[in-house]
């Protein structure tokens, strides 16, 4: 979700001050900026453009995250292999450390922070044991981040150490390994180039894409993020299919674009948002601005898709996506879709379009 700023609760938020006393107590070194170097060449696939990654920070810390309580899984799906793998062996691993793990399970109950912070917050180290923080406090996506997890490197390695995380990884590294080679660059190029045709734009970043695997979390979670001139799409079992991260990218136009044109609508987009803000699918997006731009991410990811493959199996499975997600609580998303076969006629830019599209925008009814 591009950092998924817009998904900083109330509930998070509150909790930094009392982190931030608590922190007073404790020494933390300072962070030595650098760029990441990815060491392992056999751990990755890339071109000029593209990095597709097996990522040993993502797997330490949703390692540490699977043995101190994180069992989220989508209905029905079982969890992927590797994951069961991964958590069998660390099981085995910290039988001769219950008090270790017993305090570092207190150590993530008291953090209470969502998956994604933490998958943030794995970007901007170091990229292999051990893991120190290069990037700075500015460059995170969640500020609460740099406060709430200042102390996790320490835990985290201690816990690289504690269950022998370098052997788990080298058994589940082929894993890895095939799951890397099934992307195809190629197609993410034409992707990328396709995103900006249909918007009507001249791209300005000059970012390198790495996706990352990520198959310790639940089905259908996926993050992106941008530290130094990479920008990251970490995807779990379902979140993708093995080509560009569309969704996760739009965030970094779109979202600007929405904060950009949000008050002058704001008592339309409002009340979208107080409608469906209770749901499950929408508990992450905690402001109106937030809602708005995932609603409008998942119109245009969708659109585009159906474009892109000129497959007509494709477009009704993806309307019917659109339709469901729509009802599930992300109300703008069907609407914002819609309004797009406007301007696929129009001949302005999306950006000169977007106050036009929210003009035609229905007031809400229930």
């Amino acid at each position: 979700m591009n950092k998924m700023s817009e998904a900083k609760s109330i509930k998070i938020l509150s909790a930094l001050v009392g982190t931030i006393l608590a922190g007073c107590q404790t020494h933390i070194a300072p962070i030595q900026v650098k760029p990441v170097v990815f060491g392992h060449a056999d751990e990755m696939v890339r071109n000029e453009d593209f990095i597709i990654l097996a990522d040993r920070r993502v797997f330490a810390v949703m390692a540490f995250m699977n043995a101190c309580g994180y069992d989220e899984q989508a209905d029905g799906i079982p969890m992927h292999p590797v994951r069961l793998r991964t958590r069998e062996a660390i099981q085995l691993k910290l039988g001769a450390h219950p008090d270790k793990l017993a305090e570092w399970k207190r150590y993530y109950r008291r953090k209470a922070l969502p998956s994604f912070c933490y998958l943030d917050y794995a970007l901007s180290l170091s990229d292999d044991y051990p893991f120190v923080p290069i990037r700075p406090d500015s460059e995170l996506g969640y500020p609460v981040t740099f406060s709430r997890l200042a102390d996790f490197p320490d835990v985290l390695n201690t816990f690289w150490e504690r269950v022998d995380l370098q052997q788990i990884w080298t058994q589940v590294k082929p894993d890895y390994l095939a799951e890397i080679q099934s992307y195809d660059l190629n197609h993410m190029a034409r992707q990328l180039a396709f995103v900006w045709d249909y918007l009507r734009l001249e791209r300005k970043d000059r970012f390198t894409f790495v996706s990352i695997p990520n198959l310790l979390d639940t089905h259908g979670h996926a993050i992106g993020a941008h530290y130094e001139n990479y920008y990251y799409a970490v995807e779990s079992p379902g979140s993708h299919s093995h080509d560009f991260n569309v969704h996760e990218y739009l965030h970094s136009v779109v979202n600007a674009l929405v904060n950009r044109n949000y008050k002058a609508y704001q008592s339309k987009l409002d009340v979208y948002f107080r409608a469906g803000k209770n749901t499950p699918i929408a508990k992450n997006y905690g402001s109106p601005a937030g809602y708005a731009a995932e609603c409008l991410v998942r119109a245009l990811d969708h659109r585009i898709a159906i474009l892109i493959t000129d497959n007509p199996e494709t477009a009704d499975r993806r309307e019917s996506i659109v339709k469901r997600r729509t009802q599930d609580g992300l109300l703008l998303t069907e609407p914002f879709y819609r309004l797009l076969a406007d301007f696929e006629q129009s001949d302005t830019n999306f950006e000169e379009f977007l106050p036009e599209m929210l003009d035609r925008l229905a007031e809400y009814r229930d």
